[in-house]
Formats: structure tokens, C-alpha cells, sequence
């Protein structure tokens, strides 16, 4: 049984959190492009989400808090997407981060990587992999050089492999309520509401940074945006950001960042198809 070593896993969760701070949505998956935002009735009953009013976000910190209590406890699936391109609309790098957690946390996790310039933690771009736990079995399933290796490895301490891993290191800056809260503070917000059949979903938007970013990081980025669907009792369904910044060479590069949340409360998770062939393939 092939074993993954405890370097391998520090190279993985150093090369992943290096590369995800700030941003992202993919190809075509822009949240806002189904519906048409009309501007928020001002009526004193209207039901805002916590940290969330008339004329934006009042409070990153406590929509960041409300967001990550609507997750605690239960299931749900995160999806993450970065991707960094030239000018000319070349791809440098995409990163796809897909974990389904169930409410005990078994979670099943899916990794793409691709680009030149991409994150390394399956080796050589491009490659994809999955990685599967009920926190007692590891497997793991990685398809690269036209070839696919199953096998189960034992995880080389008590954080690397787990679940927290997975959403808080490899998909996320930190836990749900801080990578919200960093998202949005940053930037000059205002609020809008589409109607919709599920609803009422506000949409979060940011079309310039604030004066006062404490983040240094945030120095080098320009036309920075912002949008947000956020529901009433303050779960941040998806939210999307883009930037342009400059490579170490000097080249100009668009970064796009997409974090999505789905099926909270209904996602459940078993045992991959492939679990029999993992867990007998010889070391």
C-alpha cells in the first residue's frame, strides 16, 4: 500500500494556503448572472442579515460569524475555484477545491489543478485527485501522467488529512466565518435585492477598496470587485472577487475567486466506488 508521506502533506498545505489568499470565481460560474438586482427597499421592516444593512455591510466580522454558525454542526458542499490569467486571456493557474462534509464529518474531497504556474500539491500539473475519509480509513484516488493511483495512507498528524484540512487550509483562509469576514472587509460595499422564488437573497456588492486596508497584501491589487448572495438568517451562499495584480516576472495577470456553498443541511457522504481498490492495491 503506497503511503503518503508526512512531507508530502506539509508541501501540500504550505503550497495551497500560499497561493489562495484574497480572491476567486471560475469560467462561467459568475452567481450573479441569473438575476437582475433591484435597489433595497429602505421600509423599517425589512429583515436585513446580521452585520448587513441598507447601504451594505455594517460589520464584516459578525456576517462572518452568522455564516459559520449556519455551518457548524451540519452538512454541507464547498466548492472553491481560482483561477489566474494574462492579459491576452491565457491561463497561468487554476485551482478547483470540491468538498462534500456530511453532518459527521465523512467527507469526500475533489482537487484539479492546471496551468503552468499552478499549485504543486498533486505534483506535476495537470492532475486531479480525491481524497476520502470517515476520520478512521484515509483513501485517496490521484490521476496524473495518464496514469491513476489508488491507495490509503495514514495522515502524518492529527490536522493534515482531516476534514478541517480540507476546508480550512486547502479551500478556505482559515474557517468559513474568517474567510468571509476578510473577503469583505476590505472593500467599500452596497446592498441590493433580487426577488427570487426561493426568497429573498441580498446581493453583497464591492466595486472599489477602502481607504484604510489594513492588508498589506491588498497594496499591489487594482479594480478590485466584490458580489455576495447572502440569505436573511446570514448564510453567504457564494461570493465572488476579482482583481489584477503583477506577477514576480512584472506580467500583468487577472486573479479570480469563487467560494460556493451548497446543500447545507442535505449533503451526505459514503464511501467512494472505487474504496474496495484503494484499500487492497499493494504498497
Amino acid at each position: 500500500m503506497t503511503r503518503i508521506t508526512g512531507w508530502q502533506l506539509l508541501v501540500i498545505a504550505v503550497v495551497v494556503t500560499a497561493g489562495c489568499g484574497g480572491f476567486g470565481f471560475s469560467d462561467g460560474d459568475d452567481p450573479s448572472a441569473s438575476v437582475t438586482p433591484a435597489p433595497v427597499p429602505t421600509s423599517s421592516a425589512t429583515t436585513y442579515p446580521p452585520g448587513v444593512g441598507s447601504t451594505g455591510v455594517t460589520s464584516p466580522s459578525l456576517l462572518g460569524s452568522a455564516h459559520g454558525d449556519r455551518l457548524n454542526g451540519t452538512g454541507y458542499t464547498l466548492t472553491m475555484n481560482r483561477t489566474v490569467r494574462y492579459a491576452n486571456g491565457s491561463l497561468r493557474s487554476h485551482l478547483r477545491v470540491r468538498v462534500a462534509l456530511d453532518a459527521n464529518r465523512t467527507y469526500l474531497t475533489n482537487i484539479s489543478v492546471r496551468g503552468h504556474a499552478a499549485p504543486v500539491l498533486l505534483g506535476r500539473p495537470p492532475a486531479t485527485a480525491s481524497f476520502w475519509s470517515d476520520g478512521d480509513t484515509y483513501l485517496r484516488r490521484l490521476v496524473r501522467d495518464n496514469q491513476t493511483i489508488y491507495n490509503e495512507y495514514d495522515p502524518p498528524d492529527s490536522y493534515a488529512g482531516t476534514w478541517r484540512y480540507w476546508v480550512h487550509a486547502a479551500a478556505l483562509n482559515g474557517r468559513p466565518a474568517a474567510d468571509v469576514t476578510r473577503t469583505v472587509a476590505p472593500f467599500h460595499t452596497r446592498t441590493l435585492q433580487p426577488q427570487q422564488s426561493d426568497g429573498t437573497v441580498y446581493v453583497i456588492r464591492g466595486d472599489r477598496l477602502r481607504e484604510n486596508t489594513s492588508s498589506t497584501a491588498w497594496a499591489s491589487r487594482e479594480n478590485a470587485t466584490l458580489v455576495a448572495h447572502v440569505t436573511r438568517s446570514g448564510l453567504v451562499r457564494d461570493y465572488r472577487t476579482e482583481y489584477t495584480t503583477l506577477t514576480d516576472g512584472g506580467e500583468p495577470v487577472t486573479v479570480t475567486r469563487t467560494v460556493r456553498f451548497t446543500a447545507v443541511g442535505n449533503t451526505t457522504v459514503g464511501p467512494p466506488p472505487w474504496r474496495d481498490r484503494a484499500q487492497s492495491t499493494p504498497g
